[in-house]
């Protein structure tokens, strides 16, 4: 291969590693990145994650074999520099562009199983593919005579590791919970374009400046805030978002765009969300509850309530997202009360430390497109039921139907509760028609006493203070067929598979009017979609920091040229390039 500028530089080694070391730490980045872009759409499940490690490990296969080939035909500093800069490109587009792909993946209506897949291929099949040629390109390289090849060959591959250990934990550990998932990809594609510079072409350094530029830009000024989002994170579990609804006065939670919590800012003691006026149902199979448990806190709209109309309950709340308390704390008026005490945890791994008995578990910790398998198996209700009082209850808020393929997470959920309670009780919010996607409360007692409806009539009036009437009439007798369904556990929960029917389907929320009127709202959920409008002041700041770009690269360009100089600079490279 012909040599040229840099390539004949003896620090040339050094400043390839370094470029094989940014290519490995950008693919884990990604790959992470992925998974926060992908959940608002498709959820955390486990077909999310299959696809992004399999997509990913394809495009790096694909990467190496083609980094191979191209090696061969062509080894020139400038090609490898090239799949770098395209990573770094690609990067950027997929940034700007994100809300339309997955407008696009959408609507092909590829389900919850091969949705993320497609997904994924859109997002990272690209970059991973680039950056994985970027390894077998820099082994040629590097390579000087056969007898070393193997040597440079698991130097590189070595190198390239580390930095996928170091794109893992600094992601994962520092920027995802420090920054925006959109200001981490512009930063990352800043980042890759940056470490191709040295040797692209002229042309292509003009280019690459542009492009940081426009990163650049992007990246400071970030999302425009639109629909009346007051705040928003991306925290280390979901994109949370918490907005105001000027003409109902309402505040909404949403996490990963599933409505969550809403709270009336003129009336933040009413009920919004009806489901939560069944959580009152236990005290009327059991008025002595004083224990409270709710697994999943959200907006603490049922905390909140069971504080101020019980005096003598106490309400423990566990939370897995920290950031989710806060935000309950300082945007939905959680009050300060030595009645409440709240946990950032996971629910099981909470229940399986405390000791504390509850006469009542609430557990409001499922979505319509995922669900948390380990608060659905066996082996979790064994646990909860081993934490109630002998007149125990639990009350489990799903989203599903009564019948049809959109009830089989339902169906295998109420066999495996009534492999462990006594009792179970059903009670669809939006009424019996068994097809419709709804939130379905389903009551379980740990000692199955028998009540007559009467009897719970009276504790509802006498104990409650919500009205339930219509409530009780609402409890769902027809015999469930879960004849052919599954005893979910924590060696086989299929639960991807029941989620599978329901995505797409109309999702039935009722809502409670300021006027106490109850409405049906038809809810399809979409993603939030926030795409930075540019101003003619980010317009302007693009083309100046375009100019100072040029005119740095100028600079540089003469300093590099000044063979004293680049000697002094370079030899601040000595330690590095003895220990390599």
């Amino acid at each position: 291969m012909q040599l040229l500028g840099v390539e004949r530089s003896k620090y040339f080694p050094v400043i390839l590693r370094i470029q094989v070391l940014t290519a490995g730490a950008s693919v884990m980045t990604l790959e992470l990145l992925g998974s926060r872009l992908l959940a608002p759409y498709y959820g955390s499940t486990l077909f999310v994650w299959g696809s992004l490690i399999g997509v990913v490990m394809l495009g790096l296969s694909i990467g190496y074999w083609y980094g191979g080939k191209r090696a061969d035909l062509n080894s020139s500093y400038s090609s490898f520099s090239l799949l770098i800069f395209g990573a770094g490109v690609y990067t950027l587009l997929l940034t700007i562009l994100s809300a339309d792909i997955f407008r696009f993946v959408l609507a092909l209506n590829l389900g919850e199983r091969y949705g993320p897949l497609a997904a994924a291929m859109m997002v990272l099949g690209i970059p991973s593919l680039l950056l994985g040629a970027v390894s077998p390109f820099a082994i040629k390289l590097s390579t000087a005579s056969l007898a070393r090849v193997g040597r440079t060959a698991g130097n590189i591959y070595s190198l390239s590791t580390v930095g996928s250990i170091i794109g893992t934990f600094g992601t994962a550990f520092i920027l995802v919970p420090a920054f925006g998932v959109s200001t981490i990809l512009y930063s990352l594609s800043t980042v890759l374009i940056v470490a191709s510079l040295v040797g692209l072409a002229n042309r292509f350094r003009a280019i690459s400046v542009v492009v940081i530029s426009i990163s650049l830009v992007f990246s400071a000024a970030g999302q425009a805030s639109t629909g009346g989002i007051i705040y928003q994170k991306d925290t280390l579990y979901h994109r949370l978002i918490v907005q105001d609804d000027a003409i109902s006065g309402t505040r909404t939670l949403l996490l990963d765009n599933h409505f969550h919590s809403a709270m009336d800012l003129r009336d933040p003691d009413r009920i919004v969300f009806q489901y939560t006026k069944y959580f009152h149902l236990g005290l009327a199979f059991s008025p002595e509850i004083r224990t409270v448990l709710f697994i999943g806190g959200g907006g603490f709209s049922g905390p909140k309530q069971f504080l101020r109309d019980y005096p003598d309950m106490n309400v423990d709340v566990v939370e897995v997202d920290p950031e989710v308390i806060r935000v309950a704390k300082e945007y939905f008026r959680v009050p300060d009360d030595p009645r409440l005490r709240i946990f950032a945890e996971d629910g099981r791994t909470f229940l399986s430390k405390s000791d504390r008995i509850y006469d009542l578990i609430i557990l409001d910790a499922y979505a319509k497109s995922y669900v948390p398998f380990h608060l659905m198996t066996r082996e979790f209700h064994e646990l909860a039921y081993s934490r109630m009082s002998d007149d125990g209850i639990l009350i489990s808020n799903m989203i599903t139907s009564l019948t049809g393929r959109t009830s089989d997470l339902f169906r295998a959920e109420l066999k495996t509760m009534e492999d462990v309670y006594s009792s179970i009780k059903i009670y669809p919010v939006s009424g019996e028609a068994g097809g419709i996607v709804q939130n379905v409360m389903v009551l379980a007692q740990k000692n199955g006493v028998k009540l007559h409806i009467d009897e719970v009539r009276e504790n509802a009036n006498n104990f409650v203070k919500v009205n339930l009437n219509d409530i009780l009439e609402r409890q769902y007798v027809t015999p469930i067929d879960n004849v052919g369904s599954v005893i979910l556990t924590d060696d086989f929960a299929p639960v991807e598979n029941f989620l599978n029917p329901l995505t797409g389907s109309v999702y039935l929320k009722e809502i409670v009017l300021s006027n106490n009127t109850i409405v049906t709202a038809t809810l399809e959920v979409q993603p939030t979609f926030e795409p930075f409008t540019p101003n003619i002041q980010a317009i302007a700041q693009i083309l100046i920091i375009s100019v100072a770009g040029f005119v740095v690269l100028l600079f540089i360009n003469f300093i590099y040229s000044s063979v004293k100089i680049k000697t002094q600079i370079l030899r601040s490279f000595d330690w590095v390039d003895r220990h390599i």
